[in-house]
């Protein structure tokens, strides 16, 4: 293989029979020059991306240790392992800069609390179970401290690599979402949904705000006997005005409408938890 570029003095730029690729190894960048030959024993790991993803690795291991880069591959390959499919290549460029964007806040004494934990615990319950184990496993091999904080923030971009996107845009937008909801219903009610007593029909009502976000975005939306929309005006009065709150919030934060038939059945969810909080 010939060096095209040196990134850093453990990762250069190789040219590999006219594919470019990403070369690692202890030292292989030192005392190194553009077309010297590099041989495959010192090698420790190639990688091959499409050109946008190569460009970024080589960006990203010119800013930042390739220990970053080991960690996230090692999380990448026990989350396939887990879930038992391929994710998205360019979940090892974010997920690494994420990685070492953390490790240098929390050298600096800057600790980002995630308000979103709760409902990302809920919602991506598979990932976030790897992303606690990814937590644990950063900080033996780093050496450095990461809090479950992050866990949060791991489990998206894992969720994001699931559904194929190059970003956690959707993501993150599906569990503000839910959070700014469960904050609505909490303060319309008076209640404390986080409260150790109300974990199931707290669990209950993300995983239903969830599918609701999935059937807006699949154009495909729960159907309601008018009847039985009617007898939850009559009966639920209360939890039926949360749920118009809840629509006016959807509307007006992030351009979502819901059908009647949507707010009837997200009405009887809050019924049930103003029930449970009076018991």
């Amino acid at each position: 293989m010939k060096i095209k570029k040196i990134l850093n003095q453990n990762a250069v730029l190789v040219d590999d029979q006219g594919e470019e690729k990403v070369a690692i190894g202890k030292g292989i960048g030192f005392d190194k020059k553009r077309n010297d030959l590099l041989l495959s024993r010192d090698i420790e790991r190639l990688f091959v991306l499409e050109p946008e993803g190569q460009m970024k690795l080589q960006t990203l291991l010119s800013q930042i240790d390739e220990k970053y880069l080991f960690a996230a591959e090692k999380i990448i390959d026990h989350a396939e392992i887990v879930l038992m499919e391929k994710l998205n290549e360019h979940l090892l460029i974010i997920l690494t800069d994420h990685i070492a964007f953390a490790a240098q806040n929390i050298k600096d004494g800057i600790i980002l609390r995630n308000k979103l934990l709760p409902e990302i615990e809920i919602l991506y319950r598979e990932e976030f179970t790897i992303a606690q184990w990814s937590v644990d496993y950063l900080t033996k091999t780093i050496g450095i401290p990461y809090t479950y904080d992050q866990a949060g923030y791991i489990a998206i971009h894992i969720h994001s690599a699931r559904s194929g996107e190059q970003d956690n845009h959707r993501s993150i937008r599906e569990v503000t979402i839910v959070s700014d909801i469960i904050q609505l219903i909490e303060r319309e009610l008076d209640i404390n949904l986080h409260a150790e007593e109300m974990a199931l029909n707290y669990s209950r009502l993300v995983n239903h705000l969830r599918l609701l976000l999935q059937r807006f975005h699949n154009q495909q939306y729960t159907t309601l006997d008018n009847e039985i929309i009617e007898l939850v005006k009559l009966k639920y009065p209360e939890s039926y005005h949360v749920a118009k709150q809840v629509r006016v919030l959807l509307i007006k934060n992030y351009q979502l409408s819901t059908t009647t038939e949507e707010l009837g059945y997200l009405a009887i969810h809050i019924e049930r938890l103003r029930l449970a909080s009076h018991k």
